[in-house]
């Protein structure tokens, strides 16, 4: 279906902090122009109209009550993965349910972890982990992404390895792709880095919330299908909220 990315939505006044929250007062726009608010991550086109049809027809029925997801659900899941991602074995036991990837990143952490642990996080390292982690009792040990040649963010494998032995770390955060970096992982990246995590029996929890949004080009590899260790060494996380603009749904 076409879609229109090019008409400006006014979306004062309807409770998004992107546009609500600016202090407008403190801010001189020039006529003809709008400020266009970059420090928070939803957009500023319309969802695709399927959606909200999709929304307003199941509201029709006014009877919201307890419920449990059907198997179209998780057929839809597998699919989308399946056909975007060359996910292959995907099963419905293997899905969960979470309010938001900081939710699963915390929940998944409690039970990879232990109160008081140090978790391996690249840096610069995505806000929400930090405060997420620290807020629910765990430390973060930050291994620094360093620019190559040509200017390419990489991970610093040998820091990466030095602080794992030395900080005793058994958990980490793979942002993938990465936040705030925006770099879409090379197989041969991910395959380092899980080789690594495989040889200090680090469990992984990925973030690939914004692995539907990569540029021409560029191809996402889900860390749990770089190899049979790295499916069962690795919780996945990813929601339709950046792909699809609902993070406020």
């Amino acid at each position: 279906m076409k879609y229109d990315f090019t008409t400006i939505m006014d979306r004062s006044g309807m409770d998004a902090i992107a546009v609500d929250k600016i202090p407008y007062e403190n801010v001189q726009v020039e006529e003809g122009f709008s400020t266009i608010p970059m420090w928070v991550a939803d957009m500023n086109f319309q969802t695709v109209p399927t959606i909200p049809e999709a929304m307003i027809e199941r509201t029709k029925h006014a009877a919201y009550g307890y419920f449990e997801p059907r198997k179209e659900y998780y057929d839809a899941i597998i699919n989308w993965h399946q056909t975007r991602n060359g996910v292959t074995g995907l099963t419905e036991e293997a899905i969960g349910y979470e309010n938001g990837v900081l939710g699963g990143l915390v929940s998944a952490m409690n039970v990879l972890c232990s109160k008081g642990d140090k978790i391996l996080v690249h840096a610069p390292t995505y806000i929400g982990f930090t405060h997420s982690m620290e807020n629910n009792g765990y430390h973060l040990i930050h291994s620094d992404l360093k620019q190559d040649e040509a200017g390419i963010w990489r991970m610093d494998y040998e820091d990466m390895e030095k602080k794992i032995k030395e900080e005793h770390i058994h958990a980490a955060i793979l942002c993938s792709p990465h936040n705030p970096c925006g770099r879409v992982w090379e197989h041969w990246e991910l395959e380092k880095a899980m080789e690594l995590y495989q040889k200090y029996d680090v469990y992984i929890v990925s973030d690939e919330i914004w692995s539907d949004l990569t540029l021409t080009g560029y191809r996402h590899i889900p860390t749990q299908m770089i190899s049979e260790d790295a499916r069962i060494r690795t919780v996945a996380l990813y929601a339709p909220s950046k792909t699809f603009n609902l993070a406020g749904w």
